[in-house]
């Protein structure tokens, strides 16, 4: 059967035809209620990416975001086991995928495709086991980090402090001469090295600031290794939601979110050189899978202008992940809100339906190229249905207009109702 497949170049087609992809939607022919499905389209998963899916709310960005990562898992175990897959759960949403869909029952045999759950593994903050139970959340295990793997900028983006200022500069030197004395350090002893300091009241304010990092529950002696986050054809969920209830909530997302991404480049990267010595000797051996990292809020991450703990190491992602190996997925409802060199090195982009004009010139920066009408004109002729899309390819030029396919495991982010059905 003919079918379309996005973000694979004509080389890699020819080699590998539609191994490695995986179903994500089929194709619209006609406009609004005229448009009718015809060719199915499969997305390249194979080989790193960065991907934008964009959308205004409630149109469907972390439903896409889950059809993706579904896919990963319904790879063949050939392929699937040189990959894996992490998704920053900011909002408690994905661990309904280990259950069946079985809501949507009927649309997915009307797809061809049945409901089924996937083994994913839900991770939360060590420290904050307690907190995850008392409000029911489930979840397999924990992930954590040494306080001794942050730098004095990590510290100084997540309290707000700026390293010029008369704090940020004592915070640089405390830290520089903490890491000269202990090359691993817990924050029991940081505290302790800070308290030994003479006293002042930029010590007292960086003791308080500290104390209250403590409660973050992010930290332990040793840290998570990378392979128990990263596991050989598995989708791991970091569920970060509940560190939105400290103030300073959305920073210390972005800084797990750049400690984790800093670590498994730097582990890609040293596999990547294993495993080109392997093959010189003629060995093909994956010394760490491929890793697909999904972020939905993007912008809180990556933000256009300013930065975040998390910004310089999702940039070096975007500009150099190709050669290590790993892919990024950014959702967001405000792509002019996101950094513009996220933007410039997006090669598959999937929009949902966007409205504010400046949304809309932040894809014409990437789309103009292969434009034939307007931006809006080719979102204006999408059915006015949930999931329609279109779909930019940059390997093949092309535009596609799509609907998503439905999701295989249960999705927990619709929008509540007020009104219940009744039987």
């Amino acid at each position: 059967m003919h079918k379309i497949i996005v973000g694979r170049d004509s080389w890699d087609l020819e080699k590998y035809g539609d191994a490695g992809t995986g179903y994500v939607g089929k194709n619209y022919a006609g406009e609004k209620k005229e448009a009718r499905l015809t060719i199915p389209i499969y997305m390249d998963l194979a080989r790193p990416h960065v991907v934008g899916i964009f959308g205004k709310r409630g149109m469907g960005k972390s439903y896409t975001m889950g059809t993706i990562a579904e896919e990963i898992m319904l790879l063949p175990e050939s392929i699937r086991k040189n990959m894996s897959a992490i998704i920053i759960d900011t909002m408690g949403i994905f661990w309904s995928m280990k259950y069946p869909n079985d809501r949507d029952f009927k649309a997915l045999l009307s797809w061809n495709l049945h409901p089924r759950g996937f083994p994913v593994e839900i991770l939360v903050p060590k420290g904050l086991e307690d907190e995850y139970k008392s409000e029911e959340i489930p979840y397999d295990g924990t992930f954590s980090f040494s306080a001794s793997e942050l730098t004095a900028e990590d510290w100084g983006y997540t309290f707000e402090i700026d390293l010029m200022s008369e704090v940020g500069v004592f915070l640089e030197r405390f830290i520089k001469e903490l890491r000269e004395n202990e090359k691993t350090y817990t924050m029991e002893t940081l505290m302790y090295a800070l308290e030994d300091m003479p006293s002042s009241h930029i010590r007292d304010a960086l003791i308080n600031r500290f104390s209250v990092a403590e409660e973050w529950g992010i930290f332990s002696p040793a840290g998570s290794g990378m392979s128990e986050i990263v596991k050989p054809g598995m989708v791991t969920v970091l569920d970060i939601s509940l560190l939105g209830s400290f103030s300073l909530g959305w920073n210390v997302k972005t800084l797990v979110v750049g400690l984790l991404a800093r670590k498994l480049l730097h582990e890609r990267m040293k596999a990547r050189r294993k495993e080109e010595i392997d093959s010189m000797s003629g060995i093909e051996r994956s010394h760490m899978p491929i890793v697909w990292m999904f972020l939905d809020e993007a912008h809180q991450f990556l933000p256009e202008t300013g930065k975040t703990a998390a910004t310089d190491p999702l940039i070096q992602w975007v500009k150099v992940g190709r050669e290590p190996g790993v892919s990024l997925v950014l959702a967001t409802q405000q792509p002019n809100k996101l950094h513009e060199a996220a933007i410039s090195q997006m090669d598959v982009v999937i929009s949902h339906r966007l409205t504010a004009s400046s949304d809309l010139n932040a894809l014409r920066n990437i789309m103009q190229t292969y434009l034939r009408y307007d931006l809006a004109s080719y979102i204006d002729a999408l059915p006015r249905v949930k999931g329609a899309a279109i779909i930019l390819d940059d390997n093949s030029e092309r535009i596609y207009a799509a609907q998503m396919r439905p999701r295989i495991s249960w999705h927990a982010g619709g929008t509540p109702i007020a009104i219940k059905e009744t039987e």
